[in-house]
């Protein structure tokens, strides 16, 4: 059985694609995965993203700053980088350049720039008050080229479903479109995110794991109309594939539809559809 799969949220720049990208992109072609957006994390992983969006006619791409790498995103640390841009050097010095940056690059690919982000709130690694207000600050100016460029957030969160609440209760001042990158709550908080602030959930292997009735649950009680699907790839390998496959491929979302198809009480290629033109819908995307 063969269905359209879009993949919201991947990271196919990353060096662990780098000795078989082409062949990943192929496999991937061959399962019918018409739509891969690549997030940016910061300058060089956004260049990154964009680069390799401009090099498939469908993929697209976002620009973002990481709540992770709010600290240390003007470094020039190559540990990390695609072969591609290893020697990229940043050209932002401080936050007003590099969303002038984002702001430029936006306006020059608009149709392959279709989103914003990640960023939101990462409170896991570092639990601090410095960090949780720098990714204050940056989440603000994410929203705002948002609504400049009318194109969706991409939000991150991690141990951090409090603050990204109270956030949105004292700041949510006008309509923006958003994605709640890899959904790991209850139903209930999947209830006001999608019902009173109108976000999409990103559903991704997690959601296939033993440990994860919470996420099941959610997505039975969600309107299907708010799901798009995502893998995050290089990371979170849905459960059936973990054994063979520790890096995660656009192409293994074939899991997570047909576990969201079960829930849901729907037909494989009826939900397929469904969550494909989801995802069209929230990133404004017209081809495929």
């Amino acid at each position: 059985m063969t269905y359209p799969i879009a993949d919201t949220h991947t990271h196919l720049y990353f060096q662990s694609f780098d000795q078989d990208r082409d062949q990943v992109i192929k496999n991937c072609d061959q399962r019918d995965v018409k739509i891969q957006i690549q997030i940016g994390c910061d300058e060089i992983s956004s260049i990154a993203a964009l680069d390799l969006a401009k090099s498939h006619p469908h993929f697209y791409a976002t620009l973002g700053l990481h709540p992770c790498d709010v600290k240390k995103c003007f470094d020039n640390d190559k540990n990390y980088r695609p072969k591609n841009h290893i020697n990229y050097q940043n050209q932002a010095k401080n936050y007003d350049e590099l969303f002038e940056l984002f702001e430029e690059l936006a306006r020059k690919n608009t149709k392959k720039i279709v989103g914003f982000g990640e960023t939101g709130f990462d409170l896991y690694h570092e639990n601090s008050e410095e960090i949780f207000l720098l990714q204050k600050n940056t989440f603000r100016r994410h929203i705002q080229l948002a609504k400049n460029f009318d194109k969706p957030i991409v939000i991150h969160s991690r141990n951090a479903k409090d603050q990204l609440l109270d956030f949105l209760t004292k700041e949510y001042k006008q309509d923006f479109r958003a994605v709640l990158h890899c959904f790991c709550e209850d139903t209930d908080y999947a209830s006001v995110m999608t019902q009173k602030y109108g976000f999409f959930l990103g559903i991704g292997g997690i959601a296939t794991y033993p440990q994860s009735e919470k996420i099941r649950d959610a997505i039975r009680h969600t309107p299907i109309e708010f799901l798009v699907t995502e893998t995050d790839a290089p990371f979170l390998t849905p459960q059936s594939f973990k054994k063979d496959h520790k890096r995660n491929e656009s192409r293994f979302l074939t899991e997570v539809i047909e576990l969201i198809a079960k829930l849901k009480q729907r037909e494989i290629q009826e939900c397929a559809e469904i969550l494909f033109n989801n995802a069209k819908r929230l990133f404004n995307i017209k081809d495929n």
